[in-house]
């Protein structure tokens, strides 16, 4: 069966936002968030300048969406939709597993120094916090909060316990990209360093 007329509409404002994306994700990367301007990105993505705002309210904003899109990606967000059939361990890997795919893609690594400019920017920061951060941070607690319902773990301060493991992980990614090929990280197998990493998290470094 052909599409329909708003079906080929639907299909055509995706194709039209993931073409702005990609393209300020390539412009903000190369010239930083102050310095790049829509009119470059919307040349970038061969559309009128205008169109970016019909998707976006501004350039703060646009930012904010290629982070969610690149950093915060629809796979990672989906780990937490199905948290609560995984055992812990399982989750801890998966999870691990999903960052260690995100910073070994070529070309992403540049994304994380624009979350420099979010931290100098009280606007962008807010914005930021409300579309990423708590809606991660809200998966996470409800994740925590049901298995301690459920025995599974001690009653915990959820909202300390998830952020400690979010700095752990995004630690991790930052030391591996700063220390580049010098890494120790980068001598030791993938499965390897994920496991060593549930386990110190699950069980410390005390002797069993």
């Amino acid at each position: 069966m052909a599409p329909t007329r708003q079906e080929r509409k639907e299909s055509l404002t995706k194709m039209r936002e993931q073409q702005i994306l990609d393209a300020a994700l390539k412009v903000f990367s190369a010239k930083g968030f102050a310095e790049a301007t829509t009119t470059e990105i919307a040349q970038e993505a061969g559309v009128a300048e205008g169109t970016i705002y019909n998707y976006y309210q501004s350039k703060r904003d646009l930012l904010v969406s290629v982070v969610k899109t690149f950093v915060i990606t629809e796979s990672f967000l989906g780990i937490f939709e199905n948290a609560g059939e995984l055992e812990f361990p399982a989750l801890l890997t998966t999870v691990l597993n999903n960052r260690m795919d995100f910073i070994g893609e070529s070309g992403k690594n540049r994304l994380l120094l624009l979350m420099s400019e979010i931290l100098r920017d009280p606007e962008l920061k807010m914005i930021y916090d409300r579309q990423v951060i708590k809606p991660i941070m809200t998966r996470m607690e409800k994740y925590f909060e049901t298995k301690s319902a459920k025995g599974e773990f001690r009653p915990l301060q959820t909202g300390v316990v998830t952020r400690a493991l979010g700095g752990m992980v995004l630690g991790l990614l930052l030391i591996t990209l700063l220390e580049g090929e010098s890494s120790p990280l980068q001598s030791v197998p993938r499965q390897s360093l994920v496991a060593e990493m549930v386990q110190l998290i699950t069980e410390g470094v005390q002797p069993h």
